[in-house]
């Protein structure tokens, strides 16, 4: 084939954001390239492909959203160059750079320009350790604009462009939910990856019923379609999605929280990264923060075995703000990061996966996703977290679910995790660590928390037969008897409250953060020795010991009292923490026996439930399920 013969396909476009907030473009446009502009001084976006740079001015698109992430393309496609065009008008220089592992930039060529659209043909072939390729572009005596730029690709004789079903569960977000509708609709070069675009609606205040929803529907006509089913949580309105995606045409189902903001280009990014994958890859979305919209939560997480638990991907680290530092100067996202699993706030499987390890897990909330990427992982399809690629989502900062019903949830199916997927003897640290969790919260006072951790290692025991029968009523059970406990009730108006008054054991002195862990260690047998022996002071009923606020909240500060006015989370109100020694006694002995049990019977358990994921997650038990729930049998 000669060149000019060569099918390019468009796998990036260069995009820039629809509203000028200065911490959004961060993430977009990078001026820090030497001349001491300000966004506001150095360039003016024109449209969402297109952005005027001024005179004399020089801005780079080294930035999350816009550079190429080479090093993703290497390592899980057969493509090993791509091709960059820009077309510009006015007078200029246009610059390609790429970065190595180490995250040091090094220029590769440069051209001129005057009203012309350049090309660069760029090799893929070193990039195994990590490294983008970007541009910059340098205005000369007059302002100079580039109309577009797009990274190609060449496709095989044999390439067919995917499509995918993209799926949004909501419940009773319907504003939210409505602007991802708006978002996917409104943006004409989506609709080349769309098939079908399905709305499950678990909630009772409906995103088909508010004002803007007939527009935004009419802009995807009958791509568009609504399913109304009770409230399943994110497993049951994801599988769902999943399960339409496999009565169609998609090769893949992209995930969307309804609490998410998409930024519409990365749709069509991860199906073309999928479409060029070697093997069927799950391909995901990076979370930014809502409330803090230059802060990424992560770039890719990997799961600890022995704990059961995540942790961010090579030297990365959660949050990171790309207002603070740009990715020019944050070498350890230069880096190739592996991941094993991707949140599904955005997420896009390809559906013959679906097809071989069936559907979610009916976990309700929270390891869904995890588990489903351990599982694809196992059958040989990977995750990849793909730079420039990511929605902002409502972040976790402002949640403590140890003091909601989702402790119970999150506990559960951590647990369930770990006995399908953490291969180590007697379930690792798990054990350990979900007692030690346990006596945290006891020294908290938070007695709710663990009356929940204990009825979700009750059912892990019950077998994963349960799971689907627990799914549509458990979650009222849990948040029943979660208000048995005093520690669960938020009181908003502080003047219904008793005046704080310390006790004569509070006054005693107060006790300091331990420094050291022979200090922490000492202090806990301290408190564990006072909480089992000696009884609460009776003056702590009357009136609370102390103030402690939500960030605050740590075990040794309820070291010296028996009572404490607890802020909550969300700042709307307090919650009254009383110590109970009968509680304490109770809950610790349970709390033994529990995961001594658990410790004893995990292999006999990771057999029970190897054996009968299968048949929970196969999409003949989930359309069972769906059945059932409409017909409220």
């Amino acid at each position: 084939m000669v060149e000019n013969e060569k099918n390019y396909v468009t796998v990036n476009h260069t995009v820039f954001p629809a509203e000028g907030v200065a911490e959004v473009s961060a993430l977009y446009v990078d001026t820090g390239s030497g001349d001491g502009s300000q966004p506001g001084e150095a360039y003016e976006i024109v449209n969402r492909r297109s952005i005027k740079v001024y005179a004399h001015r020089r801005v780079s698109l080294s930035t999350f959203f816009n550079a190429f992430p080479a090093s993703d393309w290497q390592h899980s496609t057969t493509v090993r160059s791509v091709r960059l065009v820009a077309t510009v008008e006015g007078r200029g220089l246009i610059s390609v750079y790429k970065s190595s592992a180490r995250g040091r930039a090094s220029a590769l060529a440069s051209k001129t320009f005057t009203d012309e659209t350049v090309e660069f043909d760029l090799p893929v072939t070193s990039f195994i350790d990590g490294g983008f390729y970007w541009f910059d572009i340098a205005a000369g005596s007059s302002d100079a604009t580039l109309v577009s730029a797009e990274w190609q690709v060449v496709a095989p004789e044999d390439w067919t462009p995917g499509k995918a079903t993209v799926g949004i569960t909501t419940f009773n977000r319907p504003s939210y939910c409505l602007n991802q509708i708006i978002a996917v609709g409104q943006n004409e070069h989506v609709h080349e990856v769309l098939d079908r675009v399905v709305v499950v609606d678990q909630g009772t205040d409906l995103v088909s019923d508010q004002p803007g929803f007939a527009e935004a529907a009419a802009r995807l006509g009958d791509k568009l379609a609504i399913i109304r089913q009770p409230n399943l949580g994110g497993s049951g309105g994801f599988s769902r999605a999943m399960l339409e995606s496999l009565d169609g045409d998609s090769e893949y189902v992209l995930l969307l929280d309804d609490d998410a903001i998409s930024e519409p280009e990365a749709i069509v990014r991860a199906v073309r990264f999928a479409d060029f994958a070697t093997v069927p890859t799950i391909v995901g979305g990076g979370m930014l923060h809502l409330d803090d919209r230059s802060v990424l939560y992560t770039q890719g997480e990997l799961w600890d075995q022995r704990k059961s638990w995540m942790r961010p991907s090579g030297e990365s680290e959660y949050d990171h703000d790309f207002a603070e530092e740009p990715l020019r100067s944050t070498p350890e996202l230069h880096r190739h990061l592996g991941a094993d699993f991707n949140g599904w706030w955005m997420c896009l499987i390809p559906t013959r996966v679906l097809r071989e390890i069936g559907l979610s897990l009916p976990v309700f909330l929270k390891f869904d996703d995890i588990e489903f990427s351990l599982r694809a992982r196992e059958h040989g399809y990977p995750t990849v977290c793909l730079p420039g690629v990511a929605v902002w989502h409502m972040a976790w900062h402002d949640k403590d679910p140890t003091r909601t019903w989702e402790e119970y949830f999150i506990h559960r199916n951590r647990v369930v995790t770990g006995l399908l997927h953490s291969h180590v003897r007697s379930g690792g640290y798990l054990p350990l660590h979900s007692f030690l969790g346990d006596i945290k919260l006891l020294f908290m006072l938070q007695y709710s928390a663990v009356r929940l951790r204990h009825e979700a290692l009750r059912d892990v025991f019950r077998g994963p037969a349960q799971l689907p029968e627990l799914l549509p009523s458990k979650q009222g059970e849990i948040r029943e008897l979660r208000t048995r406990y005093i520690d669960s009730k938020v009181v908003e108006d502080f003047a219904t409250l008793p005046p704080v008054r310390r006790s004569s054991v509070a006054l005693l002195g107060g006790v300091s953060k331990p420094t050291n862990p022979v200090a922490a260690i000492l202090l806990a047998a301290r408190v564990g020795a006072r909480q089992l022996l000696i009884k609460q002071a009776p003056g702590s009923r009357r009136n609370p010991e102390r103030i402690i606020s939500a960030q605050d909240i740590t075990w040794w500060r309820f070291a010296d009292i028996d009572s404490a006015l607890v802020t909550s989370p969300d700042g709307i109100g307090v919650a009254w923490y009383q110590r109970d020694r009968a509680t304490m006694h109770r809950f610790l002995w349970r709390s033994i026996r529990l995961h001594l049990r658990l410790a004893r019977q995990w292999k006999h358990l990771a057999s029970e439930y190897a054996e009968g994921a299968p048949r929970i997650t196969s999409p003949a038990r989930w359309r069972q399920l769906f059945d059932a729930v409409q017909s409220g049998d």
